[in-house]
């Protein structure tokens, strides 16, 4: 082959190299260097994102901290006054509902008149303590229980009049007098028994909303 045909190919082969491989070869180059880049901004915005996420939770378990402190302060204060009503209610309810008891027992050192005051004043005490506690702890409980309460006072004033001016020695009065005196201690356990049960779903509802926090 002539040194002229030689030249000849070698600058065809030259320029097919510079024609499409080398355009290829940036190509490909740029390409590669755009998929860098694109790579690097995403895992900023992945850095970001988890930055925020963090501050977020962050933000989430400080406000679940605070209502539960706050949650938990007012369960105390309310389960405090709970329970103090509830013996009041039970100190009111036996009280009430021994002032004349079918089965009784009386101290034979004592007078009909010394029983009755003694039992009266026990009952009058019994209920000023309620009447206190439900009055001046009333914005603190809810508004059901105190109703309820006022139910249960209600019929025991009844009973405590009756028991107070009748004799189940008056004329005609025997029967009524005991049967009207079943009938208000029923009345009265049953207003306290619901009394209570209104009090226990009460600390229900906040141990349930504890546990949910």
């Amino acid at each position: 082959m002539s040194p002229g045909i030689a030249w000849i190919l070698l600058s065809l082969l030259f320029g097919l190299i510079l024609g499409n491989f080398l355009p290829k070869y940036f190509s490909k180059k740029g390409e590669n260097l755009a998929t860098k880049e694109d790579i690097s901004e995403i895992t900023d915005k992945i850095e970001s994102v988890k930055h925020d996420y963090a501050n977020d939770l962050e933000s989430v378990k400080a406000e679940l901290s605070a209502k539960l402190n706050t949650h938990g302060f007012r369960y105390e204060n309310e389960y405090n006054i709970l329970s103090e009503l509830t013996g009041l209610l039970v100190d009111v309810r036996d009280a009430s509902v021994s002032l004349r008891p079918v089965m009784d027992f009386k101290d034979p050192d004592k007078t009909d008149a010394d029983i009755k005051r003694e039992r009266l004043q026990r009952l009058f005490e019994a209920r000023k303590l309620l009447y206190f506690a439900r009055e001046k702890k009333r914005p603190f409980y809810p508004e059901e229980i105190y109703q309820s309460i006022l139910v249960i006072e209600k019929t025991v004033r009844t009973e405590s009049v009756k028991y107070q001016y009748q004799s189940p020695f008056d004329e005609g009065n025997f029967m009524s007098y005991w049967e009207e005196a079943e009938k208000n201690q029923n009345e009265i356990a049953a207003s306290a028994e619901a009394a209570m049960e209104k009090i226990r779903s009460r600390v229900n509802k906040w141990e349930s909303l504890e546990n949910g926090l």
